[in-house]
């Protein structure tokens, strides 16, 4: 490819990026249909302006390796940008979206498409070169001529819609502007994007720091008005093999069978007094859906049940005296034979989802799997999932109501008939939930530190009080 064919297609290509993408945006969108961009359409339509601008230094001194890697670079971040964008908004339900829709797809996906276009663009051009760029201009052309005064306008115009709608520095933009407008009244020029570095995490504000389930606090304000105190009847100290800090525990009375999870990712099936570990499998967190920090347990089954993580990631396993752990090597780390896996998978939640879980139950009656969050400064929620046991997705969520100064920290659930029993570790209680969702009894329980999980054992409440190598299950009467 010689020099002048060349700047011809750099031309028009850098006429296309800057009249089409960059130049609908800003005189059809936002002067002709009072489009403002946010504080993320500005960075993704700020690298196409650079992208384009270096088309032109191609254009008038040559394919240079420095113009390559910049182009590249700029490419790359304008990729970055779209996908950040597109991340908050992609997944919502048919049709919705921010801002307006061009063919249906909206303006932060399709910067994806074009920052793409781009590299490939540049990747062909790059191979078509041979072994040597050709890194001499061509003579100035009229189509560099149209190309440079196409891009100066729209610069003009986008500086115009910058300083007015965004403001000079140090204002940054909104991220919910408002429509495009000269009236003084009706702008608004806003600092409150500025980014803030307390705390680093490349997932910004949704941040909400993972629970230890070891070492949770208490909290006398998240307790609810207590009718009274329960008593231990009797305790039993788990087998010495259990590895970690329990935190979930189950009992299917037809099989006779205790399962139990801890935070090291360890499942047990044991006995019916407690005493004797049948089967034992660590969960392997890497293989498949990401499940690690286990956070409850529950039977869906007479022998089979649901592990769930701290983050709604979810395996169902069995206890099959027939299994073969060397069958399992992909989803097991360690353990022994008895325990098959069955199915492994993610809850998809609603008010839930920036929360995360403290346990998991299972009404038989409504086929069902609950849990509720666990409250933090940012996600203050206090809310109760019901998921299908038949097709696993979201049946319902609800808000508990509860007459406390600070929403509890739920690390327990058993569901028994219409009402929800309740663990809380914060405040030491014992929580009864009626039909609609309201705390209706309160009980405090005496004997426990660190009350991790709770079942149904009859007439009685098996609550563990989960310690490193020494975790004891009290009974309590109901």
């Amino acid at each position: 490819m010689n020099e002048i064919n060349l700047n011809r297609i750099v031309s028009v290509a850098a006429l296309a990026l800057i009249a089409l993408p960059v130049g609908i945006a800003c005189i059809i969108l936002g002067f002709g249909m009072g489009d403002t961009p946010c504080i993320l359409c500005w960075q993704e339509r700020t690298a196409m302006v650079l992208v384009s601008l270096i088309s032109l230094f191609i254009m008038r001194y040559g394919l240079k390796p420095k113009y390559i890697g910049a182009l590249v670079l700029i490419s790359v971040y304008g990729l970055w940008a779209g996908y950040r964008h597109s991340s908050a908004h992609i997944l919502r339900d048919i049709g919705q979206g921010f801002g307006p829709a061009i063919f249906g797809v909206h303006t932060y996906v399709w910067v994806i498409v074009v920052f793409a276009i781009i590299l490939l663009f540049a990747g062909v051009m790059l191979m078509l070169q041979g072994d040597k760029l050709k890194d001499e201009p061509a003579p100035w052309s009229l189509l560099n001529k149209v190309t440079v005064n196409t891009f100066l306008v729209i610069i003009v115009f986008n500086i115009v819609q910058a300083f007015t709608q965004t403001g000079p520095f140090p204002y940054i933009g909104q991220s919910d502007p408002v429509r495009m407008s000269f009236d003084k009244d009706k702008i608004i020029w806003s600092t409150g994007n500025w980014p803030s570095f307390d705390k680093f995490s490349v997932r910004g504000a949704f941040t909400i720091e993972k629970p230890d389930f070891a070492d949770m606090s208490v909290d006398a304000d998240t307790k609810a008005s207590s009718k009274g105190d329960l008593d231990a009847v009797r305790n039993v100290t788990l087998p010495a093999e259990v590895e970690g800090v329990a935190t979930g525990l189950s009992y299917n009375p037809q099989s006779e069978l205790f399962a139990l999870v801890t935070s090291d990712n360890w499942v047990y099936f044991l006995s019916k007094d407690l005493n004797k570990v049948l089967a034992k499998v660590r969960i392997d967190p890497a293989f498949s859906a990401e499940i690690s920090n286990l956070a409850g347990v529950a039977f869906d089954g007479d022998n089979s049940v649901i592990v769930t993580a701290d983050h709604k990631s979810f395996a169902r396993v069995e206890y099959d005296p027939a299994a073969k752990i060397a069958d399992y090597y992909a989803n097991f780390m360690a353990g022994t034979d008895g325990v098959k896996e069955l199915k492994r998978g993610r809850f998809e939640t609603a008010r839930a989802k920036y929360n995360y879980v403290g346990d998991i139950a299972y009404d038989a009656g409504k086929q069902e799997y609950l849990m509720v969050t666990l409250p933090v400064e940012k996600r203050n929620n206090l809310v109760l999932t019901r998921m299908s046991a038949n097709d696993l997705k979201l049946n319902s969520e609800a808000v508990i109501d509860i007459d406390a100064k600070v929403l509890p920290q739920v690390t327990g659930m058993a569901v028994d008939g219409e009402q929800v029993y309740l663990l809380s570790n914060s405040g030491s209680q014992l929580l009864v939930v009626d039909a609609n969702n309201q705390v209706v009894e309160a009980m405090a329980l005496s004997g426990v530190s660190n009350p991790q999980a709770m079942t149904l054992v009859g007439e009685q409440l098996a609550i563990v009080d989960a310690a490193e190598g020494n975790n004891t299950v009290s009974f309590y009467n109901k």
